[in-house]
């Protein structure tokens, strides 16, 4: 099908083609999308052409070519139907090949660098996407020299998309090997470079990034010693502490790793304690500046930078004062509340559906509703991920008493940190329906502790129930310190006889003494690989975020190791162990249906 652009799409182009300002592609796009969205019942043909203009200026450009059809020029996003197949929006699987020939002539005809760069770009870059034709590298020379002189003509409105830029035409001129472009792309970074430097702007990082490794791009000694030296410009600048307008530990730091890496590997190795001992003294200085809730975020980095630049007596010295600040802070936090009602309907509806006139299949219901399944809960975290974006992106600080106990990072680059963390958070709300079903349960069938300890040693992980029979009625009596001082064990014993089961060895070599072994622990169980293969998803995550990590609960490590403060002793923690125990008495139907859906 052939394209008709209307008159008014034309029109728009032409408007800026022949501005001679400054604009963006987002600029174009919403101008080209505002007057197409002006149309008055356009044809077909016309509306597929103002669509083709539109669809130009709204795809994204990705320099790690890492979207959805392995191109440089990807939708603005994506998702998945309910049917399973993918959505893009926009798609370019929508455009007819004609495209490719009509962006082909307006990359030729424009005279606006911003324009021409992002036709031509187009038609190189997806030339084999939608008309099935190689790309021409006369269009990518043409995309180089428009990238270029809209930086050098002052043509673009942001210092990050004159980067973007400079960057995308290096790379266009290093793919077809033309060696005066690729000259003339990195002159054009490391302007922007020296400019971003001198205006204490804080996109240095990015030439530095692309160059200092980049053996195709021709970087002389010359300017690799240029942009090392502007990088420990930024680290004196940033971490002087007596200039309040220019102090920026994160920005010290973050120069500084870059220097570490490059000295590290051409074997500076006094160069890299040195700017680890700056990092360290900048994030010391940074934590006298604010509260306790401040010191006790920032001092674990100043630490561990001593630590790295080889000054132990300082490490130890800031890790006692971060341990202080950690304990002080606990008197800035404040309780957050949150209430929750739950209509009387729903609740009898659920425990109808849960407590049922067999007692055994009660106790099955029970377990399996209440144990989170990990591919619902990475469900849970994607959507999340799409509804607060920011909060996907931020790493949270786990306090204990006295120290960092542990750190989640984002859900792209923590996944599993996010997932136990989730995990955990999911139990806790869940606590007054287990609470719920469990008391509905014990009225139903007058269930005993002898009931719940016959159930969890149902599958032969015990062989001594007596301390079972202890912690089941410590629970029964509200005792809440002796069940779960008395349980927890218990669950690690059994969790150790699902490894036996598994045809696993429940010992290990004693790492300081030859010919003599030990028990494994939980965390021997859960991070070893394939243990945790064979224990199935689910009941890892399971205990890892009741158990075993600092992200979860960590009851059984903080319990082993004394950290398990009164408060954090309660109901709630009593039931998690008597429904662990529920899950211990059908851990083998379990598995057997894992292993059944993975056939």
């Amino acid at each position: 099908m052939s394209l008709t652009i209307p008159p008014t799409i034309d029109e728009e182009i032409a408007k800026i083609d022949r501005s001679g300002t400054a604009c963006d592609e987002h600029m174009v796009h919403s101008a080209l999308a505002s007057a197409r969205k002006a149309l008055i019942n356009p044809g077909e043909k016309e509306n597929l052409g103002a669509w083709s203009e539109v669809l130009a200026f709204a795809l994204m450009g990705d320099q790690q070519r890492s979207g959805s059809w392995g191109t440089y020029f990807g939708p603005i996003g994506s998702g998945t139907k309910a049917d399973g197949s993918t959505w893009h929006s926009p798609d370019i699987n929508d455009a007819v090949p004609e495209v490719i020939d009509h962006w082909t002539a307006r990359a030729k005809a424009v005279v606006h660098p911003v324009l021409k760069a992002r036709y031509a770009d187009l038609v190189w870059d997806l030339s084999r996407n939608i008309s099935k034709t190689n790309p021409d590298a006369n269009m990518a020379r043409i995309a180089i020299d428009a990238y270029l002189a809209s930086i050098r003509n002052n043509l673009r409105t942001s210092t990050h998309g004159k980067f973007d830029t400079a960057v995308r035409a290096l790379n266009l001129a290093i793919i077809i090997g033309d060696t005066a472009r690729i000259d003339a792309a990195r002159s054009t970074l490391l302007a922007l470079h020296r400019q971003v430097l001198v205006e204490r702007n804080g996109l240095w990082w990015i030439a530095f990034d692309r160059l200092i490794e980049e053996k195709r791009a021709g970087l002389t000694d010359e300017e690799k010693n240029e942009l090392i030296a502007g990088l420990e410009d930024v680290v004196a600048w940033c971490s002087d502490t007596s200039n309040p307008k220019a102090f920026d530990p994160h920005f010290t730091e973050n120069a500084a790793k870059r220097l570490i890496q490059y000295y590290n590997r051409t074997g500076k190795h006094s160069d890299v304690r040195r700017l680890h001992s700056i990092v360290a003294r900048s994030f010391e200085h940074f934590a006298s500046l604010g509260d306790a809730m401040l010191a006790a975020s920032v001092l674990q980095t100043a630490s561990n930078a001593f630590h790295s630049a080889g000054l132990k007596d300082d490490a130890r010295r800031v890790r006692v004062v971060m341990e202080q600040k950690i304990a002080q802070s606990h008197e800035l936090l404040k309780p957050i509340s949150v209430e929750r009602t739950i209509a009387r309907e729903d609740m009898e509806r659920f425990l109808s559906d849960i407590i049922v006139p067999d007692a055994g299949t009660t106790l099955v219901r029970i377990a399996s509703e209440f144990l989170h399944r990990k591919a619902s809960l990475e469900e849970q975290l994607k959507r999340l991920s799409e509804e607060a974006p920011l909060m996907a992106t931020m790493t949270h600080s786990i306090m204990a008493d006295h120290h960092v106990a542990a750190k989640v990072g984002s859900v792209e680059d923590d996944l599993s940190g996010r997932l136990i963390q989730h995990a955990a958070q999911t139990v806790a709300f869940s606590d007054i329906f287990l609470d719920a079903a469990l008391e509905g349960a014990k009225e139903k069938h007058t269930l005993t502790p002898h009931h719940f300890v016959s159930w969890a040693a149902r599958t032969g992980l015990f062989e001594d129930l007596s301390l079972l029979h202890e912690g089941v009625t410590a629970w029964y009596e509200e005792d809440w310190i002796k069940a779960v001082h008395v349980l927890v064990p218990q669950i690690e014993l059994g969790l150790r006889g699902i490894v036996a089961a598994l045809g696993k060895p429940i010992t290990r070599p004693h790492p300081k003494m030859p010919d003599i072994s030990v028990a494994i622990g939980m965390g021997d169980i859960l991070y070893s690989k394939e243990i945790a293969a064979a224990l199935g998803e689910d009941l890892t995550l399971h205990f890892l975020a009741i158990y075993a990590d600092p992200r979860g609960f960590n009851l059984r490590n903080d319990l082993a190791h004394g950290l398990l403060g009164p408060s954090r002793i309660n109901r709630g923690q009593a039931i998690r162990l008597i429904h662990t125990l529920l899950v211990l008495g059908i851990w083998d139907s379990l598995a057997k249906a894992r292993n059944a859906s993975s056939l």
